[in-house]
């Protein structure tokens, strides 16, 4: 008898250890980007316009993919970000979606705007639980900036915007302190495509544009803390700018087979992966990295689209180097 109880305090004591090792693991999180290819505004509006100045007969460029080409505007913004230093008081985590088409249809120009499908995107970073659905912890969604001017732009450039459209920060990724209340929390967004020009030369995976977003002392969402619901209603409502640019998405040289079954020239709809890589942290002491944005030279083929600048260039920005300025 005394040999079936021990037996049984034994059995007893490993199942509740094995209960509380489970208890303390946290649950397993999954990352998600999902891209919005439903019809937008941009998609409508972006009708092409002849300039009066056009001369028939000459060879359209897609000049932001020529080698060497130059925008010079000078410095277009300067972001203090979140050191890359790895302690307890900082997460990074990424999201990727690769080879999605930037337009509907297929073209007779390599530079084409019409069918445009791409609106933006939202990442999701939620916990999966065994016994009921999947919690969602952290929502970012973010849309293409489709204000008047840089409608123009897109069509006249070749350049898009983004904005943020809505957040949701429920729970941080950070683990100390122990109770998160506050976090700082970058975003850097990166697009590039793969494509085949008229040359027959590939191009893979190069950069094409890079976003940065940034909140600072951003509350945890809490619906029954009136603070936080107006800190996150008033980013809904306003929808702020990203800093940063991208060129609008090449399309790849290729062939079509019409219905008489002749082969003819034509152009893709555009390949393109996007990036987005999430920096957290509970201390503002670490957000202390600067990142000048600088499209001089903006691009050129297979480099970085825009430079990051530290050590000695640091030192000579301005003390308000946390805010944006444009130029």
């Amino acid at each position: 008898m005394r040999l079936f109880l021990l037996f049984a305090a034994v059995t007893l004591t490993s199942a509740l250890k094995a209960q509380n090792a489970s208890e303390a693991k946290p649950a397993p999180e999954q990352l998600q980007l999902i891209v919005d290819t439903s019809e937008s505004l941009a998609a409508r509006s972006l009708t092409v316009q002849e300039p009066s100045n056009f001369s028939e007969g000459k060879k359209a460029l897609f000049i932001p993919l020529l080698a060497g080409y130059l925008i010079n505007k000078g410095i277009a913004g300067i972001q203090q970000l979140i050191d890359d230093r790895k302690n307890r008081y900082t997460a990074q985590y990424s999201f990727a979606e690769r080879d999605h088409y930037f337009y509907n249809q297929i073209s007779t120009s390599a530079i084409d705007p019409v069918g445009l499908q791409f609106n933006g995107f939202k990442v999701v970073r939620f916990v999966k639980r065994h016994d009921r659905q999947p919690d969602t912890v952290f929502m970012a969604k973010f849309i293409l900036d489709t204000t008047a001017d840089l409608m123009d732009e897109m069509m006249n450039n070749g350049i898009f915007r983004l904005r943020l459209d809505s957040i949701m920060i429920l729970k941080s990724k950070v683990k100390a302190p122990k109770n998160v209340e506050r976090l700082n929390m970058d975003f850097e967004i990166n697009f590039t495509t793969s494509y085949r020009g008229d040359d027959g030369q590939i191009h893979s995976d190069d950069p094409i544009g890079k976003f940065v977003f940034t909140l600072r002392n951003a509350p945890l969402y809490n619906a029954d803390n009136p603070q936080s619901v107006k800190y996150y209603d008033s980013l809904t409502r306003t929808k702020p700018p990203l800093v940063g640019e991208s060129f609008m998405v090449p399309r790849s040289s290729g062939f079509y087979k019409t219905k008489n079954g002749l082969i003819k020239s034509c152009y893709g709809q555009g390949l393109y992966s996007i990036n987005v890589s999430v920096k957290e942290t509970s201390k503002t002491k670490f957000v202390d990295k600067v990142i000048v944005f600088t499209s001089d030279p903006a691009l050129n083929v297979g480099s970085q689209v825009l430079q990051k600048r530290y050590g000695s260039g640091a030192a000579a920005l301005p003390a308000s180097s946390g805010k944006t300025s444009k130029k």
